[in-house]
């Protein structure tokens, strides 16, 4: 790239899924320090929006589908026809895609950056990382391209007072927001990941049994909210609650941000919670803790049983029946959450 290279309108294409959004983070602050008057914009699936509405290293954002089909072919065509009237002259892929490259080009936008083993409508190719590396440092490579050399790979995230004073208002309807808060997240996008849910319900029974002062927050989406109700049912006590699909992003993140730890398998709300200053547990099985672990500033305790098994695994089935989750324990949870918590007990 060349030294007097100055972008003025940048556009990001963002990735799909709420752990991988943040891992893009350290990627857009460094561009934001590189390029400090640039006008920075993300496109980014609708479902995760709020995401970066609050996010100050950015300026605008783009919902785009990202759809499949027949279908989509209109919805495309009209958002590189928007693309071009907002002429925008730099470009980032945070993964390959051939579609919105083209995109990209048929909009004008003269400089695309992005990963890949040959040009397409890519014009500045970046190579993948020769060793397997954090998936934040992954994505952090592409800072190279416009003469980033070194750049923090944390995480962080950004809440309003509206998102507080919301996530405040579900506590006290939900009869809490009065002790410390546990939260755990016993939900997840890929069950290969979850741990058992009678071992959910041993952790909360007992964290609630041996800390008085402690109140625990079950959380998920709408679809966990029976996941969620049987763990509270299980716990039979005040300090025992759901907030299960009662939230939206922001007003989760607000309530991580408060709690005295988090407790989740690797998912996007571990992550959100340790961008947002949470301390936290995380159980990992096929998924590898050096590739996609927290990068947070608050501690964060990694539990992980070694089966013999390649990591990450993607078996669709295991035929060791998934003892990397089963085989954490729920005296190994509670210790980690225990030595977090601290002495008041």
């Amino acid at each position: 790239m060349n030294k007097n290279f100055k972008p003025e309108r940048i556009l990001i294409f963002e990735l799909n899924w709420l752990g991988d959004i943040l891992f893009s983070f350290p990627l857009i602050r460094a561009i934001r320090k590189k390029f400090p008057e640039a006008y920075i914009t993300c496109v980014v699936v609708p479902r995760y929006m709020d995401l970066l509405v609050n996010n100050p290293w950015i300026n605008d954002v783009y919902a785009f589908s990202d759809e499949r089909g027949l279908g989509a072919i209109k919805e495309k065509i009209v958002f590189t026809a928007m693309l071009r009237r907002e002429s925008y002259d730099t470009c980032f892929f945070l993964k390959p895609s051939k579609t919105k490259a083209i995109m990209a080009a048929f909009a004008g936008i003269k400089t695309r950056i992005g990963f890949g083993e040959k040009k397409t409508a890519i014009n500045c190719l970046v190579d993948l990382p020769k060793e397997e590396v954090h998936r934040a440092d992954h994505i952090l490579s592409l800072a190279r391209s416009v003469g980033i050399k070194e750049a923090d790979g944390s995480y962080e995230y950004f809440i309003n007072e509206a998102d507080v004073k919301k996530a405040k208002e579900v506590l006290r309807q939900s009869g809490g927001g009065i002790h410390r808060t546990v939260v755990i997240n016993p939900g997840g996008n890929w069950d290969a990941k979850r741990w058992p849910v009678e071992k959910h319900k041993d952790l909360a029974k007992r964290i609630v049994s041996t800390f008085k002062d402690v109140e625990v927050i079950i959380s998920g989406s709408k679809k966990d909210i029976d996941l969620a109700d049987g763990i509270v049912s299980f716990v039979e006590d005040k300090r025992c609650y759901s907030i299960a699909g009662q939230t939206g992003l922001n007003e989760l993140a607000a309530i991580f941000a408060e709690c005295s730890v988090m407790i989740s398998a690797d998912s996007g709300p571990l992550h959100l919670a340790s961008a947002n200053n949470a301390p936290t547990v995380g159980l990992f099985g096929p998924t590898s803790c050096e590739l996609t672990g927290p990068r947070g500033k608050k501690e964060s305790v990694i539990i992980w049983k070694d089966c013999g098994c390649d990591i990450p695994c993607y078996a669709e089935h295991c035929e060791k029946a998934y003892a990397c989750m089963d085989g954490i324990t729920v005296d190994e949870v509670f210790d980690a959450a225990k030595k977090v918590l601290g002495e008041n007990e």
